[in-house]
């Protein structure tokens, strides 16, 4: 059978370049002037014609991942009506060194680091926590189990950010390909972020159930928890992917901000709201209904994982409102809201890591329990030892 030739679809970037050529030269016109230097596009900018011996400049490419659209890169024409070439290379060079912002690349690099760091700092409390829940028994319950899924949610979701910062941010080679590898890696690191503010929302929901509503399967329950926390959040990240790839923002590992966000945006920002009012009618019920001192009062440990949450879910919510509203660029106040934002996202598996482990009472519970058996092996071993020692001094004597 004779092959067919496939079809294959353009490459994003490479349709985007051609669209800017033909912007550039729309008609192969003759030169305006005898000598003068030719239109030109060199993959960057557009060189307009420019007379003998002189310099001409263009706005630096927006599409550039770190360079400034304020600036300008320069090209020079020489006295004989030919654009100026590179001496190694022998093609036609332009100047763009003046495009990079040196302090502000000093400063991202700075921020980029901070997130390297706090983002290793929870990874790091989140792997020990989850090392803590599966070691201990005892601590085999719904809502640990609905704990140990939202440190997994995090732990992956800051594993994959610091894979993010160190190979593609970093690398502007990585930015300009655009290939599948970094943009795979952005779908997970949005269905990660989605998944955690989907446990936030089952933690809520859990702690409503257990205090408002009386009779609950667990079982059952952590089924719809399943659900809610990984499926709902694999379901809004394909129509995110599907609704993106249809408008063809596919550009720079899909790196910048784009109209489908709000596929994500809005079920995660009704799900901060919606965890916000269970925990508000959860701590009306404490104080009113189960306090200390009524004949039925709320366990310790659930008390305590409710101001855990009241804590967290905020955190969260502050995070996810104000991050995208950036003040004006290269501003002291846009310096003081990126470093405060490097600390604050990048630290929330450490705060939630604190709050519903190494601040949790069941597993100080644990702790304890594990200290008091290992103290009583110590004592029964000493008694053994005690008893049988003397025994053996008779015998010997007894021989002798």
């Amino acid at each position: 059978m004779p092959e067919t030739a496939v079809s294959r679809e353009p490459d994003p970037n490479t349709v985007f370049l051609i669209k800017l050529q033909q912007k550039c030269l729309p008609n192969a016109t003759a030169k305006l002037a005898t000598n003068s230097c030719p239109k030109y596009f060199d993959g960057w900018a557009c060189w307009e014609e420019t007379l003998p011996n002189t310099t001409a400049f263009a706005a630096c490419p927006y599409y550039v991942v770190g360079f400034d659209p304020t600036r300008k890169a320069f090209k020079e024409c020489l006295p004989d009506g030919t654009w100026y070439r590179h001496p190694e290379t022998g093609r036609q060079w332009a100047n763009y060194t003046g495009c990079v912002d040196v302090d502000d690349l000093e400063f991202r690099e700075l921020i980029n680091s901070m997130y390297i760091v706090g983002y290793s700092v929870s990874l790091a409390a989140l792997l020990t926590s989850l090392l803590i829940f599966f070691t201990f028994k005892t601590l085999r319950c719904t809502r640990i189990a609905i704990h140990v899924h939202l440190f997994l949610s995090l732990a992956l979701n800051n594993f994959a950010w610091i894979i993010w910062y160190k190979f593609v941010v970093q690398d502007l080679s990585v930015v300009k390909q655009n290939g599948i590898y970094c943009r795979c890696l952005h779908v997970l690191l949005q269905f990660f972020m989605v998944a955690n503010y989907m446990w936030m929302f089952c933690e809520g929901l859990h702690l409503h159930m257990a205090l408002v509503v009386v009779f609950v399967n667990d079982v059952y329950a952590m089924r719809w928890f399943y659900a809610i926390g990984w499926g709902l959040p694999a379901v809004l990240t394909g129509l995110y992917v599907s609704w993106r790839s249809y408008s063809r923002d596919t550009e720079q590992c899909w790196m910048h901000e784009s109209h489908s966000q709000w596929v994500l945006a809005v079920p995660v920002f009704a799900s901060i709201l919606t965890s916000l009012l269970f925990l508000m009618n959860v701590m009306r019920v404490l104080l009113t209904k189960l306090h200390r001192n009524s004949a039925n009062p709320a366990p310790i440990g659930v008390r305590k994982a409710v101001r855990a949450a009241l804590i967290l879910v905020p955190l969260f919510g502050i995070h996810y409102i104000l991050i995208p509203y950036r003040p004006t660029h290269k501003t002291t106040v846009e310096a003081v809201y990126q470093i405060l934002s490097a600390i604050l996202v990048s630290t929330q598996g450490l705060c939630v890591s604190v709050l519903f482990c190494f601040a949790n009472v069941d597993v100080h519970g644990a702790f304890h329990k594990y200290i008091r058996r290992i103290k009583r092996r110590g004592t029964t071993h000493t008694n053994v030892t005690g008893t049988t020692q003397p025994a053996q001094s008779q015998v010997k004597d007894a021989v002798v």
